[in-house]
């Protein structure tokens, strides 16, 4: 493993106690991805810097922001059914409306969902250095809460609520690993990049997980940023080897 340049990069961990991170081709049944798609955390970022809709997409494109997601604590999926207004207007908010519908519902919990909650560790870089100040400024206070000049935060769906803690502005160096190299690494790994899975000396549970990157400015998804990644989804890192040179933060 060789050094390269020298890299910084913002840390935090997104929490909360359920998240629902609807699958994009997903329809009568509201399906949920186990991580936030990295277009989540992108959106989440923004609106703590007070972006609006659809203003924030050059700003955090892929040439400029790369995000890395990770899995801190135990997680498993449920099917919960919910029961839905069909709103076309405020009067209808009472449920006024038109016959309620049953849509089945996958929600991440916790393993425990009585005394745990959700975890992802997320670690972000930016080419814009104000940018990375400003979103550390928010997200590294040692105050016990951050603030946000927009939205609050969310694991998916709004009623979702989360909250960001253990933030860190880190001085890291990008390393260039060699064909075969192994190493240990807690993130999600893009499936394509992988050659061999090693062993850990511990059981994971790995899965693979579909993420969109990036939005152009008519908010569709851009050429070749639908990727299929490789993620341990009960907490502990895994060992791989890559199919050839790569550079890891």
């Amino acid at each position: 493993m060789q050094s390269c340049e020298q890299v910084q990069v913002l840390y935090f961990k997104l929490q909360g106690k359920m998240a629902h991170f609807r699958k994009y081709y997903s329809n009568s049944t509201a399906l949920s991805y186990y991580l936030p798609p990295v277009t989540t955390i992108k959106g989440i970022l923004a609106g703590l810097l007070g972006y609006d809709r659809d203003t924030y997409y050059e700003d955090f494109s892929n040439e400029k922001c790369q995000i890395a997601i990770g899995v801190d604590t135990k997680i498993k999926k449920i099917k919960q059914t919910m029961n839905l207004l069909k709103v076309e207007s405020k009067n209808q908010l009472c449920g006024a409306g038109l016959p309620r519908t049953q849509n089945d519902t996958e929600w991440i919990i916790p393993e425990n969902i009585r005394t745990g909650f959700l975890s992802y560790s997320i670690l972000v870089k930016h080419s814009d250095s104000k940018l990375l100040q400003k979103l550390a400024k928010l997200i590294c206070s040692q105050e016990e809460g951050y603030y946000s000049k927009g939205i609050s935060v969310a694991l998916g769906s709004a009623q979702c609520l989360g909250w960001i803690s253990d933030g860190k502005l880190l001085e890291g160096k990008q390393m260039e690993l060699k064909l075969d190299e192994e190493f240990i690494t807690p993130f999600a790994v893009p499936l394509v990049n992988i050659e061999k899975i090693n062993s850990s000396g511990h059981l994971c549970m790995l899965r693979k997980e579909e993420t969109m990157t990036e939005f152009d400015s008519e908010r569709y998804i851009t050429l070749n940023t639908k990727q299929d990644l490789l993620v341990s989804v009960n907490q502990y890192p895994m060992n791989l080897s890559l199919k050839e040179k790569q550079n890891i933060g």
